[in-house]
């Protein structure tokens, strides 16, 4: 009875467990927006991942260069054996076994083989280094802000590259849509085409003209499912999920109204926020720095030492307790030109470090330039595409009223539904083209966020 009661105890746990994780919301389920698919990117993707790693891993060398500032206690053990007679008589006194038998002629001259254990802790601290632990220090942390500075820009482009692969998702899906329907209206100009010749109110090559009609635009659909499926794919990979997944996007590509700020102050933004122009300011502070930290060389250095050891004949034994303290100064007189060298060679660094801060400074103003013109662009191909397709629906309309009424052909109505088609592909495009190039633009002024209009609007 006991272990009836056990396994339906058992068995109800396990179906519970079940239930539950079905019952656990997919971070994917439903309809996927860009800013859900922005947020499981930020949290899944390796990119980030790997500068996050890259910048924990850099900061860790501030408490490296920290640690040369406290003392430095070293721990040894060895052995030696030898019969040198200096080792052995040396050996002997720093063992405190010394006796006056040892200074007989021939235990000085031809020894017995000597045993050393020696069991040593020594430590050293620097007094006065010319500041080149600060220097390093404040190396350190350039670098981390550096790194940072990376990270941060990595996230900047990762978002791009999601929006790009959600919208390029969208358009797929419209495009399949624009396929879709094309195909049932070729279907349906095939079956008027076949009507009216069997009618005697058509040539066979109208029927020939629909079938060929219906062919491609089978062949299109064909092309615009496989498209979604690859779009599917690469939104997944940027989200940083298998290829696989089931995401789910079901949002329609429409028409968005994004603010623009005059060209000048976007560059005047760009030059404040860019993280990676951050990334080359520090440059030229780490160049300077290193400018500083050669010219040091050139100072002297005082340190502090002390060591403690114990030396044996075997290692259970015990035998001489020794025990050094002392300071050393030194001070460089002559190396040849090296310091001399590496203070110019930091100079030249650190105006190195200037020109391509300048030089970078310059490329993110075009780049701002080139991503205004691109966005005002494609803002007006959306209104110009727009009124097309308006006209081209129209267009189709009435030819479809003439070929009906007998006053058109068939191939005049196949070509106005191919304009027709184009320009709805076209009016798509302008939209595709007008959301990227606004992230686009966000991206080079550096504000790009998960927050952003790009996404969320």
């Amino acid at each position: 009875m006991i272990r009836i009661v056990f396994v339906l105890l058992l068995s109800t746990l396990v179906t519970s467990s079940i239930s539950a994780a079905g019952q656990t919301p997919l971070p994917l389920a439903g309809n996927l927006t860009l800013a859900e698919a922005v947020r499981v990117a930020l949290e899944k993707n390796p990119t980030v991942q790997a500068a996050d790693a890259y910048a924990k891993a850099v900061h860790e060398g501030i408490a490296e260069a920290r640690a040369a500032r406290m003392p430095r206690v070293d721990f040894s053990e060895g052995i030696t054996r030898g019969n040198n007679p200096v080792y052995v008589f040396g050996g002997l006194l720093t063992e405190r076994q010394f006796t006056s038998n040892d200074f007989a002629l021939g235990s000085l001259n031809t020894p017995r083989p000597l045993d050393i254990f020696r069991t040593q802790f020594s430590a050293a601290l620097p007094l006065y280094d010319a500041g080149q632990t600060g220097r390093r220090i404040k190396d350190a942390k350039l670098s981390a802000q550096g790194a940072g500075e990376n990270g941060q820009r990595t996230r900047q482009e990762l978002i791009f590259g999601v929006v790009k692969a959600y919208t390029g998702e969208m358009l797929a899906r419209e495009n399949a849509r624009v396929a879709q329907a094309a195909m049932k209206s070729a279907q349906s100009d095939l079956e008027r085409a076949q009507a009216r010749q069997q009618e005697g109110q058509a040539v066979p090559s109208d029927l020939l003209s629909a079938q060929v009609q219906l062919a491609q635009a089978q062949e299109d659909l064909l092309q615009a499912n496989s498209a979604v499926d690859l779009a599917d794919a690469a939104l997944n990979v940027a989200m940083g999920l298998p290829e696989d997944a089931p995401a789910t996007v079901q949002a329609e590509l429409k028409e968005s109204a994004f603010d623009l700020s005059a060209l000048a102050d976007l560059q005047q933004r760009a030059l404040k926020n860019r993280p990676d122009l951050h990334e080359a300011s520090l440059g030229v502070e780490h160049a300077a720095n290193g400018q500083r930290m050669a010219h040091a060389e050139f100072l002297p250095k005082v340190n502090a030492f002390s060591s403690w050891e114990e030396d044996n004949q075997t290692f259970l034994d015990r035998g001489g307790n020794n025990w050094t303290v002392g300071a050393s100064l030194n001070f460089n007189l002559f190396d040849g030109g090296a310091n001399r060298a590496r203070l110019a060679a930091a100079r030249y660094r650190q105006s190195q470090a200037q020109a391509q801060l300048a030089l970078m400074a310059a490329a993110v103003k075009l780049q701002v330039r080139e991503a205004y013109l691109n966005v005002t662009t494609a803002r007006q191909r959306v209104e110009v595409s727009r009124q097309a397709r308006q006209e081209a629906a129209e267009s189709l309309r009435i030819i479809q009223n003439r070929y009906e009424a007998g006053l058109a052909t068939l191939t005049d109505l196949l070509q106005v539904e191919t304009a027709h088609i184009g320009a709805q592909k076209n009016y798509l495009n302008a939209l595709f083209d007008y959301r990227l190039s606004f992230a686009a633009l966000e991206l080079a002024t550096g504000e790009l966020a998960a927050d952003s209009p790009a996404v969320t609007n």
